[in-house]
């Protein structure tokens, strides 16, 4: 679950091709000016509106407005999908019809709504068991998306990788910013510095330590695999509930988005870790752990408390590669 309230609104169509941008780009590049040449698409959901009152969130198209915005000021080709228009059939023929991308191009897929996790121990179930996207038509009205057998209205990572397979590019960045998520950047594909269950109010950490070991993350992870597998960057850990932001009564910021993508879009301008004129997307993860551990450790126990929500940490996973993320 996650605790929210705000406004809604919907943004569709794909805005006029800009003129390409995108590149991969090595960690190890520090002092060089980053070129980039190739053209980036965005696919940006937000789930606010929810059938039933009692699953609606708050900050969620926020969010998805927002990201969408900076994308799209950067040159990212954005095609934005909120509330009823973020259905399985929707997100699926949307992410399928970006087959015909030259492979050179990034598919970056965002999304801010519900996510659940179906136990493994789940009587009956013999699916999918791990983390999964909650799009708008998995609730119907007076239904429960956290029971076993709604799994086929819900999106899994194996979905989202078969809807993938028929892209020729292997340029891409998945964002999720819901609760259970990190079932899509899994552990068995990366050594992550987050934990699963991260239960313990955090110290702090600096950008060269996250950064350092994500870059050799990422090298191991090619070297193993072979492969350029999806970049990831989830919320929350697969039994952790992501928090979706703030109106100043935790802690002084007013966030009006979820903690996750409110630094994550603070990284956009803050995130250049080694000054080459890019955020990569291993720069963005960084800034962003790094932010979200320094804002729940300036938080009382009694806010913690009485608010009722567990602590949390996002998580990369990805091949031996960064993807430029905001320039």
């Amino acid at each position: 679950m996650r605790i929210e309230r705000s406004r809604g609104c919907f943004l569709a169509g794909f805005l006029a091709f800009a003129a390409a941008i995108a590149s991969a780009v090595s960690l190890a590049s520090c002092a060089q000016q980053v070129t980039i040449s190739a053209p980036r698409y965005a696919l940006v959901y937000g789930v606010r509106d929810y059938p039933g009152s009692l699953l609606d969130l708050s900050f969620t198209v926020n969010d998805a407005d927002s990201i969408a915005e900076l994308l799209a000021s950067q040159g990212w080709v954005v095609r934005e999908s909120t509330d009823s228009q973020a259905t399985k059939a929707k997100i699926r023929a949307d992410i399928e019809a970006l087959a015909s991308l030259s492979s050179d191009a990034t598919i970056l897929i965002y999304f801010s709504g519900h996510g659940t996790y179906i136990d493994p121990n789940a009587a009956g179930f013999s699916g999918y068991q791990g983390s999964y996207i909650v799009p708008y038509d998995a609730v119907l009205a007076g239904s429960n998306y956290l029971e076993p057998e709604k799994a086929p209205y819900l999106i899994s990572p194996s979905d989202l990788n078969a809807w993938l397979s028929g892209a020729a590019s292997k340029n891409v960045i998945v964002l999720l910013d819901c609760c259970n998520s990190a079932g899509f950047a899994p552990a068995g594909s990366s050594i992550d510095a987050s934990p699963q269950d991260y239960s313990q109010r955090p110290s702090y950490s600096a950008f060269a330590t996250a950064v350092a070991h994500f870059g050799e993350l990422l090298v191991s992870n090619a070297a193993a695999s072979g492969q350029k597998a999806p970049i990831v960057i989830s919320a929350a850990g697969i039994d952790e509930s992501s928090y979706d932001g703030s109106d100043g009564s935790l802690g002084s910021i007013v966030m009006n988005h979820g903690v996750f993508t409110y630094y994550l879009l603070n990284a956009g301008a803050e995130g250049d870790l080694n000054g080459d004129g890019v955020v990569t997307v291993t720069e963005a993860y960084a800034y962003t752990e790094k932010s979200i551990k320094a804002w729940y450790s300036g938080l009382t126990d009694a806010q913690i408390n009485f608010f009722g929500f567990n602590a949390f940490l996002p998580h990369l996973s990805g091949g031996a590669r960064d993807l430029v993320l905001f320039d």
